[in-house]
């Protein structure tokens, strides 16, 4: 696997005389970086029963415990030898209810096992009240339980190892919950929209807090910290007013900043790493793993003009030799195993062809991005997931 080193932010250039560059499309939308404060989702749960198994439920005296309750609210009382727990399982249902959502609509809606069911398959969800954190009901869900496919990826690719086994103690209710009551959403604290960034910087509340400054006016916009933008109106809007004026700032756009950071996922081996992020000089040894890369800037006679100085970043060249102006292409380990070498003054991006042209594997990147945040030569924050 290879080292990615990429932008955490991808941002489109493009260039228009006379224009600002929020007017010339450059940056990310508003509506992408921020979310109006007081938007928000709102987390549904609830147990409930499933029937209708081939044998796979629980078989535990906890789901015929359950079963003969709800029963018993129909007026049918039944002993514990006159139902197969084989046949129904317990299980916990979630969903998120989105703001705006209305009665009558339908809510993405997750089932899963909770006692020690082998499948859902085929199984229908009896009727179950979704709660809330303020335990009132906002949803009520029931139908039948989907858990996708089981077996071969296909015909021609069962060759290669592509065959896969979903998990069947986890499905979708095919239908979804019913929504039962709405939550309200509150848009304006007093005469104020605020918006909140979806990652609080500082740098970009005050880029953010600039755009809408010139588009609404200097008095009526303020940031108030890293994650919080404040518009004011002379008087509180109307709503069609206030849904116009929210559509018009979230087309603005603004080029975030980005900080620089490291994220490596330890299982897969994969690590991304921002155009931002520099290594200090600093000395690497891991095993028998030798790289040299040491940047210096070179001050020379421009070849046009031999009474003019230009400086410009050079490159020592393993093994020494004239300095290149860019990378080397192959970096070759030294031939003692376990040499320090020198990485230094140089981003991520520079000493990435190096790295991969050692034909360094993911656990040793993983274990060198680790050793150098510690040692306090990466200058970025280094998330491990």
């Amino acid at each position: 696997m290879r080292l990615i080193v990429m932008p955490l932010i991808l941002l489109c250039a493009a260039v228009i005389q006379g224009e600002e560059a929020e007017d010339a499309g450059v940056g990310v939308r508003l509506k992408d970086l921020c979310r109006i404060e007081g938007v928000r989702d709102n987390q549904l749960h609830g147990v409930g029963i499933v029937v209708g198994l081939s044998g796979t439920g629980d078989g535990s005296p906890a789901a015929l415990h359950m079963l003969r309750q709800m029963l018993a609210r129909k007026q049918l009382n039944f002993t514990n030898a006159d139902l197969n727990a084989q046949n129904v399982a317990m299980v916990a249902v979630t969903a998120d209810l989105p703001p705006f959502a209305a009665n009558g609509s339908r809510l993405q809606t997750q089932v899963s096992c909770i006692g020690d069911a082998n499948s859902l398959r085929g199984g229908i969800l009896l009727q179950t009240p979704l709660v809330a954190a303020d335990g009132r009901i906002y949803a009520v869900a029931q139908g039948p339980v989907s858990v996708g496919g089981f077996g071969d990826a296909g015909p021609q690719l069962t060759s290669v190892g592509a065959s896969h086994n979903n998990v069947l103690t986890v499905g979708q209710l095919v239908q979804g919950a019913l929504v039962e009551r709405e939550v309200p959403v509150t848009l304006l604290f007093g005469d104020e929209l605020r918006l909140r960034l979806r990652d609080p910087d500082f740098t970009t509340a005050h880029k953010v807090a600039g755009v809408l400054a010139k588009e609404f006016g200097e008095r009526w916009v303020s940031a108030q910290d890293a994650s919080m933008i404040r518009i004011r109106f002379p008087q509180r809007p109307s709503e069609a007013t206030l849904v116009a004026t929210i559509s018009r700032l979230e087309a603005l756009r603004v080029e975030p900043d980005v900080a620089a950071r490291v994220v490596i996922n330890e299982r897969t081996g994969t690590i991304v790493v921002g155009r931002e992020v520099q290594i200090a000089e600093v000395a690497v040894s891991h095993g028998g793993l030798s790289l040299h890369v040491h940047p210096r800037q070179r001050v020379r006679s421009d070849p046009q003009d031999p009474n003019r100085m230009i400086s410009e970043r050079v490159w020592e060249v393993p093994g020494g030799g004239e300095p290149a102006t860019e990378l080397p292409s192959g970096v070759r380990p030294l031939a003692v195993r376990g040499t320090l070498s020198l990485v230094g003054g140089v981003s991520v991006e520079d000493i990435a062809n190096g790295l991969n042209a050692l034909g360094v594997r993911p656990r040793d990147l993983v274990a060198i991005f680790q050793a150098l945040h510690r040692a306090g030569a990466l200058h970025a924050e280094l998330v491990v997931m």
